[in-house]
């Protein structure tokens, strides 16, 4: 039998998803809906990456429609929408090339 020069390499494992409630209504009830704990965090992402450029299109249809004071609204709510979906896809594009 041959003896290994080369170890393996250590395994690593993925990260993954802790759960997380939401859908209260401000607390007026128990959550409705929830983040399942064990999902793939890439995966995860994938879809939080969805579900951001979803509500940027929808802000950004909204902003087409309104004037001030909502225009100043939803342009700031387009900012933050704009830097979390670059860091949520910044950090995807990582795992991915990772």
């Amino acid at each position: 039998m041959l003896k290994k020069i080369v170890p393996d390499p250590p395994r690593t494992s993925r990260s993954v998803t802790a759960s997380a409630d939401f859908g209260t209504c401000n607390q007026a009830h128990d959550p409705i809906l929830s983040v399942q704990a064990g999902v793939d965090s890439e995966d995860a992402l994938v879809c939080a990456v969805a579900a951001l450029k979803a509500a940027y299109e929808t802000n950004a249809a909204a902003l087409e429609r309104v004037g001030e004071p909502l225009r100043s609204l939803l342009t700031a709510t387009e900012n933050s929408l704009k830097k979390g979906l670059a860091l949520a896809e910044a950090v995807l594009k990582g795992m991915e090339h990772g």
